[in-house]
């Protein structure tokens, strides 16, 4: 294991440790329809009253930091299996941005309005705010998160494959068969 490895599983059981030890609150006190308000983070062992970890979104969470984490070890690998140094890699850069891509999701998740929410499978939404400074009576709208998460790893994964590295299959047949007939044209005739 190299010392980027080293160091991307130490950031990683860090990031999982912050991730589980604040988890995201959902607030019911402020609804009467059983609709919960993102309450923020805090410490899993001070949960208030009438709240609940909204598992989902920490879900979310887990999972951009498990892909990311995954993401970074492949870019180690493969800089460790190339051979010319400075060449630019379209997958390496694909890598981070898919990267970089769930890292904003996370942090600019789409609300909505309380008295809007539905139970809908594809909600409606308001807007994108910034994760620590969201306006007030504003929920996460969880189904929308997750359908940017899988388009971006979707079109990740399709970006890697289009600039997969093409390998040249040599196709010595002929040179074989040209070392052949010399072997023959050289051995004696009875």
């Amino acid at each position: 294991m190299s010392n980027a490895q080293k160091i991307i599983l130490a950031l990683t059981v860090l990031n999982l440790s912050v991730i589980l030890m604040f988890p995201p609150f959902d607030d019911y006190s402020v609804t009467s329809n059983d609709i919960a308000i993102f309450g923020g983070f805090r410490f899993f062992l001070y949960a208030p009253p009438n709240s609940a970890v909204n598992l989902s979104f920490q879900f979310l969470e887990i999972t951009v930091v498990l892909v990311n984490a995954a993401i970074f070890w492949l870019i180690t690998l493969e800089n460790q299996a190339r051979q010319i140094q400075h060449q630019f890699s379209y997958r390496k850069a694909t890598l981070l941005l898919v990267a970089m891509n769930l890292v904003a999701i996370v942090l600019f998740p789409p609300f909505e309005y309380i008295s809007n929410m539905t139970r809908a499978t594809i909600p409606t939404f308001e807007g994108f705010y910034f994760l620590f400074s969201r306006p007030p009576d504003r929920v996460i709208v969880t189904p929308i998160l997750w359908l940017e998460a899988i388009f971006v790893l979707i079109n990740g994964a399709l970006l890697l494959l289009a600039f997969k590295e093409r390998r040249v299959l040599r196709d010595d047949s002929d040179a074989k068969a040209a070392e052949l007939m010399e072997k023959l044209k050289k051995r004696p005739r009875s």
